[in-house]
């Protein structure tokens, strides 16, 4: 398991609209009309491109997917394969990617969890969101469009502009690079060998939208499988509705693990599951997951991981009792597992289960009036009954995007190397 992926980042200082869509000395600049023209679709109702600036008062309301122009340099076609592109073995080679810059979603159909976030003002910071410039698909499903449709016809779209703008930086130089790879290490310095690091994830596959795309195909009845890292950084994994495909593109437990392969670790491999609703399907796939880590990438410790709620949670913990009693040592993430009280949205008890990060916390936020609100008929509904333009205070939970990511993202740390949101009320044209 040893494949090697280069990701070229150029950064992207400013966004604006204009005749025709460009990227000069990290200006980007896009023509609206262009991109209304590559996405348009019948299954659209209305169909809008706004932008959505750091610092500026605006409200982003039914905010769905929020991802990272990136596409394959020698084969943009390629990007996003399965899903998007044709299919292509992802995980290798170069990869270019926008930075500073987002591609965004406005999600109409109805839905439990709809999140929403501040560009500007007091409650900015407490997404690491807000420090981007946002390109946002605004689309709505037309009149009779099921909401699986619509879903599908969205996210096509968001990646058709994604690519689009990701194409831009193919030939221009980058600001930097990160390089991954898996080869083979030595002993550490001590002698004696690295221990053998697995990572376990299970990831949310409980219906047609609340769901993920394996290089396009439904993980819904997945049995637990391998795929290498770079993989899943490169785009051959989307999530169809949970949290921001951003988190994927930057998977922060992935990158840590690869940047300490060879020096402290020997980074093994990834092993997935999907979440099941049952509770023998749960220990079917807990056990078949900690069989993989053990016997086909021999590891002598596990680090488990869930994007979901509290299915996941019981799945994460079924997992990490079978490959405790496989010998592996584990430690699990759990995000927003506590707030001011120890435990108190966790769903679990169970006292075998004794190594556990919490990576997330809920905040009581007060939001003031702004000027602007996109995605204002989107009825989140978490805000049902209250005057979206503010000002009212809302506890964060599953509904401020941007305040932590279930694979244990945090507002204060990801994407800490971007500048500050401004606390000015910049503009643009909408």
């Amino acid at each position: 398991m040893s494949k090697r992926l280069q990701i070229d980042y150029v950064r992207v200082n400013k966004v604006q609209f204009g005749q025709k869509t460009s990227l000069e000395e990290g200006v980007l600049t896009v023509c609206k009309e262009e991109l209304i023209d590559l996405v348009k679709n019948e299954l659209f109702g209305t169909l809008d491109i706004k932008l959505a600036v750091p610092g500026e008062s605006c409200r982003i309301l039914g905010i769905h997917d929020i991802m990272q122009p990136r596409c394959k340099a020698e084969a943009p076609e390629t990007s996003y394969p399965g899903i998007w592109g044709k299919l292509a073995p992802m995980g290798e080679g170069r990869t270019v990617a926008l930075k500073g810059v987002v591609v965004s979603d406005i999600y109409y159909a109805k839905c439990n969890i709809k999140y929403y976030m501040d560009m500007g003002g007091p409650c900015a910071k407490y997404t690491h969101f807000s420090k981007h410039y946002h390109v946002i698909l605004d689309a709505t499903p037309a009149e009779g469009v099921t909401d699986a449709s619509y879903a599908e016809a969205l996210k096509h779209a968001s990646l058709t502009i994604n690519v689009y703008l990701a194409k831009l930086a193919i030939g221009q130089k980058p600001d930097e690079t990160e390089e991954f790879e898996m080869g083979p290490v030595g002993p550490g310095k001590d002698g004696k060998p690295l221990p053998k690091v697995a990572y376990l994830v299970t990831h949310m596959a409980s219906h047609d939208t609340w769901n993920f795309l394996v290089y396009g195909q439904s993980a819904i009845g997945f049995l637990p499988t391998i795929l290498q890292p770079t993989e899943i950084l490169d785009g051959a994994m989307v999530w169809r509705y949970w949290e921001p495909n951003y988190y994927l593109q930057n998977e922060v437990y992935l990158k840590e693990l690869l940047r300490r392969h060879g020096k402290d670790i020997e980074f093994v491999g990834v092993v997935f599951a999907n979440n099941v609703m049952k509770i023998d399907g749960k220990d079917t796939m807990g056990m078949m997951a900690a069989t993989l880590c053990k016997e086909t990438l021999k590891a002598d410790c596990v680090i488990i991981n869930k994007s979901g709620m509290g299915h996941c949670q019981l799945d994460s913990a079924l997992a990490f009792n079978w490959a405790e009693k496989m010998g592996m040592t584990c430690v699990m993430n759990l995000s927003a597992v506590s707030n001011d009280k120890p435990g108190d949205m966790l769903v679990i008890s169970d006292s075998k289960i004794d190594a556990v990060v919490n990576s997330g916390r809920n905040y009581d936020l007060n939001h003031p009036r702004v000027e602007r609100v996109i995605g204002e008929e989107t009825n989140v509904p978490s805000l049902m009954g209250v005057d979206v333009y503010g000002p009212f205070t809302h506890t964060t939970n599953f509904a401020y995007q941007g305040i932590w990511s279930q694979l244990g993202d945090c507002y204060v740390t990801t994407d800490s190397d971007l500048p500050e949101v401004p606390q000015t009320n910049g503009k643009e044209e909408s």
